[in-house]
């Protein structure tokens, strides 16, 4: 419930532009958040880049760690922001580096109520850091929020419009509820259920398939060495406008398919 996005007034602006039919019937939403991270990133705490420590699970993760605020955003965007509106979680799991978690994952969910596919391509193996960005796609045009900048951008029957937004914090939220119980946070508890259950799939899910070593290219020297997973980018730019998994699109070293969770 950490999320600094939930505090934005871009969900409003983007259900606005929805409700008006800017983009026609909203048919998926797609995350590409494409960072790098190097070798001493994973090796900053002894929990980095791990799935379980001393025998508790700590699930680490591009999913659950630095891409988060990516899924939260999109779940939000889904209103599948509690554990029962999410209805299926698929995950395809990948690690470049010598670690136990996952470095370069798609996830797919499905909503409950809606049935919308949410489908994110997240890795910290790519060539360069980009901004992540959460994509509506709609049958007349999409939305595109980066939640980093706190911009929306729709592209629809009206054209194209840029929309900056504002943001109220998240802790100065939670002083004024506290001042006024009355008066409903932005971010509740209960409303981090659906993030918690993309967190459990990854939890649950088969331990990250290694990217074959070919596939790979690493640059730099020393701890800002990193790894660059061939073409990553292109690969999760195609799972967040198809809506598809690694595998499913092709991908040369995605050699796992899907994996849904129990729900």
């Amino acid at each position: 419930m950490g999320f600094q996005a939930n505090g934005s007034d871009a969900y409003g602006r983007i259900a606005d532009a929805i409700a008006a039919g800017e983009i026609g019937g909203v048919v998926g939403i797609g995350v590409e958040g494409t960072w790098l991270r190097p070798v001493s990133y994973f090796e900053r705490a002894p929990w980095a880049g791990r799935r379980r420590l001393d025998g508790v699970d700590v699930v680490d993760g591009v999913v659950t760690n630095p891409l988060a605020h990516a899924v939260a955003a999109a779940l939000r965007l889904a209103d599948a922001n509690r554990a029962d509106e999410v209805a299926t979680v698929e995950t395809e799991l990948y690690r470049a580096n010598d670690i136990e978690a996952d470095d370069t994952s798609a996830v797919r969910v499905t909503t409950r109520a809606s049935g919308i596919t949410i489908a994110m391509g997240l890795t910290v193996c790519a060539a360069e850091q980009a901004e992540p960005r959460v994509v509506v796609h709609g049958t007349a045009g999409r939305i595109t929020f980066w939640y980093k900048t706190d911009v929306v951008e729709v592209d629809g029957t009206a054209g194209h419009r840029t929309v900056p937004c504002t943001s109220t914090g998240l802790l100065e939220d939670l002083i004024e509820h506290v001042a006024d119980p009355t008066r409903a946070l932005v971010s509740p508890l209960e409303e981090s259920g659906g993030f918690m259950r993309v967190m459990e799939a990854i939890r649950t899910a088969p331990d990250p398939a290694p990217v074959r070593p070919e596939a790979v290219d690493w640059r730099g020297e020393g701890p800002d060495r990193h790894a660059v997973v061939e073409d990553v980018e292109l690969w999760c730019a195609r799972v967040a406008t198809e809506l598809r998994t690694f595998s499913e699109l092709g991908a040369p070293w995605a050699t796992t398919p899907p994996v849904t969770a129990a729900g």
